[in-house]
């Protein structure tokens, strides 16, 4: 299982910061993410210096005619072919090559100036992106440019505008993952899964989704739970309550699997389950598909934890007591009652 705790930095955010783009709200939220990342603010830092030395060359290139520059080379060149002759023209001295240098100089600038200006435009026509996870990728996460942290599943995959710039925070999801949303009670984060939409303003939740199969488990705060089609079908979410929405079908429930989030917090109890159960969980926890050769073992009474225990620690934990096997081919593992 692999944690990715890095996040990908977004350039695009750090050139419109920059380049003072942003709206006091933009750039509030963004000067929180160089606070809470280290990376994004040695980037800045870095960033700062370099748009000094083009300032620099801004100024050279006032007091200098490239135009001109040029025409003069051209007609050293002009004459050096005429001339004809052994006669060597000094087209490198020290004040032509100043202003080679000079040119040059201004050259690589206007080509950086014109990249940045390129991702800005490409910004504007491409406001979202995406970042998913593997099968086997579970707790990969991202920081969201309002500062909001969300953690994928394995194979799951979320949409999100990169600036946030409208009067919402909208993302698409795909699959699990749970979100710890900044507050921001003027620009509502919304969540659009499958044929619901969840409608926070700051709070923690986890949201499981498969075809037409939506829950939210609300951990901290407060959700709106609603049918996409049909807003006003609603219901209110707060702390410890389980949201499901079946075909179009919106309850609240009760949820008691205490394994329910083992998946991000690696975190399995087990206590009088039976082997098919804790199986499940497993599945779910790991990215796996566990499977018997006999149903006579499904129903074997498992007592037991594990706190973040790789997977094959776990299946050896499992089987030693029981006198059992595993064989394990990629994702697919087989437990197997021992032949005597």
């Amino acid at each position: 299982m692999k944690e990715n705790t890095s996040h990908k930095i977004e350039w695009e955010i750090i050139s419109k910061y920059l380049s003072g783009e942003m709206s006091a709200e933009e750039k509030l939220a963004f000067e929180k993410l160089i606070d809470s990342n280290p990376e994004y603010a040695e980037i800045v830092s870095a960033s700062d210096k370099d748009l000094g030395l083009i300032q620099e060359v801004n100024e050279i290139q006032q007091q200098f005619n490239v135009d001109a520059a040029w025409l003069e080379v051209k007609s050293n060149l002009s004459d050096l072919k005429k001339a004809n002759t052994a006669k060597v023209i000094p087209l490198f001295s020290l004040q032509n090559t100043k202003k080679l240098i000079q040119i040059a100089a201004m050259l690589i600038i206007a080509i950086g100036l014109g990249l940045a200006s390129y991702h800005i435009y490409n910004d504007k026509l491409a406001p979202y992106q995406s970042i998913s996870s593997e099968l086997n990728e579970s707790g990969k996460s991202i920081t969201l440019a309002d500062g909001s942290i969300v953690t994928l599943n394995g194979k799951s995959e979320l949409v999100y505008e990169r600036l946030f710039a409208g009067k919402e925070r909208r993302v698409k999801l795909t699959g699990e993952a749970f979100f710890s949303i900044a507050k921001n009670p003027a620009k509502p984060f919304i969540i659009s899964v499958g044929n619901a939409e969840i409608k926070v303003l700051g709070t923690s939740f986890n949201v499981n989704a498969s075809n037409k199969h939506v829950e939210v488990l609300v951990e901290s705060g407060k959700v709106q739970f609603s049918l996409a089609k049909e807003p006003d079908n609603k219901i209110i979410l707060e702390k410890g309550d389980f949201g499901v929405l079946q075909e179009d079908f919106l309850e609240k429930r009760t949820q008691n699997d205490e394994n329910y989030l083992s998946w991000k917090t690696q975190l399995m109890v087990f206590k009088a389950m039976s082997l098919q159960d804790v199986a499940k969980v497993i599945n779910r926890t790991y990215q796996v598909n566990i499977q018997f050769n006999d149903t006579a073992i499904q129903n074997l009474p498992i007592t037991t934890s594990f706190n973040k225990t790789p997977l094959n620690d776990v299946l050896e934990n499992l089987c030693r007591p029981h006198n059992l096997t595993y064989e394990k081919s990629g994702s697919q593992i087989t437990i197997k009652k021992e032949l005597k």
